[in-house]
């Protein structure tokens, strides 16, 4: 393909991402190719996990109108699991809203849903295309090559995932540390809807979302999930990559899942289900300190390329920052070429966007986050105090006695030394 023929958008990959920036573009009437290496939209992509719409209306618009969403999500719980037992902290919302306020998804279902949105628009979407290098010239980014053939395009978006191959090569993301990184392992479980609603105590249609932190990771900073489905649980652990390489276990990875999948907070939820999927894949947890520069003239970086996901340790969103992202990067592109724009001006318009968004907005406010949750006491003194104090507040011992809170508070603050518990409580509100 000759300059002459360049198309006006190329976007690399069809996640979340790139199949919003894809949908705006292409709905504005400009020529977009969407280049996916899978099979399908959503090849890649095991189980799924929870999606937060309420921030999407206005930057998606309609792509996620008629989305097929799995369950809308009504009871959320927080499970501190120490060695022998665990606490539960549960919000249950009634009956969900007419629009939910989020949803569970599969991505391999979602995300052909939307390549097939995007295709209605007038996009094409090119699958086992796998892109190898950029394509420069005066300075800028001018297209991508796919084996010996080059496709010239007037903006590329990197929507490419975790590891995002074309920000290494564009120099926005020189180094890959492992502190930056976390590894997630994913199950679903075939199960049957009826008892799923009947384990996880929900109407017809409902869904749950379940997060556990402590010893589920064995010390490891991470946590485990667990998300209702139709007919299906997503299940799995996520683990940090710094951690992992400091870990003196003879224990492998996908051991800590089987584990996972035993313990009793778990093994009852799930069983007699049958595991139709698994697989594992790379999180970008660096945060804000770790943003890399958003592109460079011609090249966007959007979703998990941009490293746009956000952990709290009792909230994890990584798909409406990609979806958002995916849009502005879109809406930006538009409006520069209407303005007239080149290159450097659209970036300069997503970066004015992104950082004016509640994407950057949420991890500027969590910048805190990645240092605190990589405590390892966060998994392993604290739960274990915790479940500790709840079990002497509601037992009875051999003389009938029992304990008040004040009485385990008191214990609790001999086990673990308050100027460091009042320190961590002091950085965990910062965060």
């Amino acid at each position: 393909m000759s300059q002459e023929d360049a198309l006006d958008v190329i976007v690399v990959g069809a996640g979340l991402a790139g199949l919003a920036c894809a949908h705006r573009a292409a709905s504005a009437g400009l020529q977009v190719a969407v280049l996916e290496r899978g099979d399908v939209a959503g090849a890649k992509n095991v189980s799924g996990g929870r999606l937060y719409l309420e921030p999407l209306g206005e930057p998606c618009g309609d792509l996620l109108r008629d989305a097929p969403f799995e369950r809308p999500v009504v009871s959320e719980s927080v499970v501190l699991t120490a060695d022998d037992g665990s606490v539960s902290f549960r919000l249950d919302r009634g009956a969900a809203a007419d629009r939910p306020r989020s949803v569970t998804v599969l991505r391999a279902r979602l995300d052909q849903h939307l390549a097939e949105r995007v295709a209605a628009a007038g996009a094409l979407v090119l699958c086992q295309q796998r892109v190898d290098s950029l394509l420069r010239a005066g300075g800028q980014v001018i297209g991508v090559k796919v084996g010996s053939e080059e496709l010239h395009a007037r903006m590329v978006v990197a929507a490419d995932g975790a590891l995002s191959f074309l920000a290494q090569e564009a120099n926005l993301r020189r180094q890959r540390l492992p502190r930056c990184y976390a590894v997630g392992l994913k199950e679903v479980i075939r199960l049957a809807p009826a008892a799923i609603e009947a384990r996880f105590n929900l109407q017809p249609g409902q869904g749950a979302s379940r997060l556990y932190l402590g010893q589920v990771t064995r010390s490891l900073p991470g946590g485990g999930f667990l998300y209702t489905n139709q007919d299906s649980l997503s299940l799995g652990l996520v683990v940090s990559c710094a951690a992992l390489q400091r870990w003196e276990s003879e224990a492998m990875l996908w051991e800590l899942l089987e584990r996972f999948k035993e313990r009793p907070e778990v093994a009852p939820l799930i069983a007699g289900g049958a595991t139709v999927e698994y697989g594992a894949h790379l999180v970008p947890e660096g945060g804000f300190a770790e943003l890399p520069p958003l592109g460079v003239p011609g090249l966007l970086l959007a979703g998990d390329a941009a490293g746009l996901v956000l952990n709290t340790g009792t909230m994890v969103r990584g798909m409406d920052l990609a979806l958002c992202s995916g849009a502005l990067a879109g809406q930006s592109i538009v409006e520069a070429f209407a303005a007239g724009l080149g290159p450097a001006g659209c970036l300069e318009r997503y970066r004015r966007k992104l950082t004016e968004s509640f994407v950057v907005a949420q991890l500027r406010a969590h910048r805190q986050a990645p240092a605190v949750l990589a405590l390892p006491r966060l998994y392993t003194s604290y739960p274990q105090a915790v479940v500790e104090g709840a079990r002497e507040l509601f037992q009875v011992d051999p003389s009938g006695q029992t304990r008040s809170l004040r009485q385990v508070c008191a214990r609790l603050r001999k086990r673990v030394p308050g100027w460091r518990a009042l320190h961590d409580l002091w950085r965990l509100a910062r965060m």
